[in-house]
């Protein structure tokens, strides 16, 4: 999923009825990965608009991740790892907090980006951190949709599951509430070049 520069394009679901858009842009760098999701949430109310980003190293872990979200009202929060400080600095809004840099760690996006990577048979599991806490990976059995293998995973906590294709996450579902949000893959785009002027 990360060899090339591309934008996948997703389309949302809850409860079974269509609920926006989003649009996954992953352009490899001389160290690691740079990835942008943009998306619009039509769930009952209120409509969002979202959009996280990632960058990081060379392993898949996180360096920088943002997240702002707009909607009824807008928040910025943020996730900065200063490895010479040794400190990972978690910022929402105007509030500031730096944490001890402990061992390297997922953010959201970046946990997405590094499941094509994993090793694990079905039945296994992997923790890693994540700010504020943990992330449990379990491989499930595989499943095959329209004659096509697909390798499955569940995240813990928050119960979200994720379907992959050769590689690229091609349905995630997760509870909320009493109901279902999905993204299926809609399709992949070529990322267009970015003019540049002498």
């Amino acid at each position: 999923m990360t060899e090339q520069p591309a934008v996948y394009v997703y389309r949302y679901f809850f409860a079974g009825e269509e609920a926006g858009e989003g649009r996954l842009e992953v352009r490899p760098q001389p160290v690691g990965v740079k990835a942008t999701l943009t998306a619009e949430v039509n769930l009952p109310l209120p409509k969002t608009r979202q959009r996280w980003q990632t960058e990081t190293d060379a392993e898949g872990f996180s360096l920088y991740f943002s997240e702002r979200v707009e909607g009824r009202e807008s928040r910025v929060f943020t996730v900065e790892r200063l490895e010479e400080e040794g400190v990972v600095l978690v910022t929402q809004g105007k509030e500031s907090l730096a944490l001890p840099f402990v061992a390297p760690y997922h953010d959201p996006l970046s946990l997405l980006l590094a499941l094509p990577r994993l090793a694990l048979e079905p039945g296994e599991v992997v923790r890693w951190p994540m700010p504020g806490g943990r992330v449990y990976v379990e491989r499930l059995a595989d499943l095959e949709v329209e004659g096509r293998p697909r390798r499955h995973f569940r995240l813990r906590p928050g119960l979200t599951l994720v379907q992959l294709e050769e590689g690229v996450p091609v349905r995630i579902a997760q509870q909320v509430g009493d109901h279902v949000f999905e993204g299926v893959l809609e399709g992949v785009e070529e990322v267009k070049r970015r003019r540049r002027w002498v």
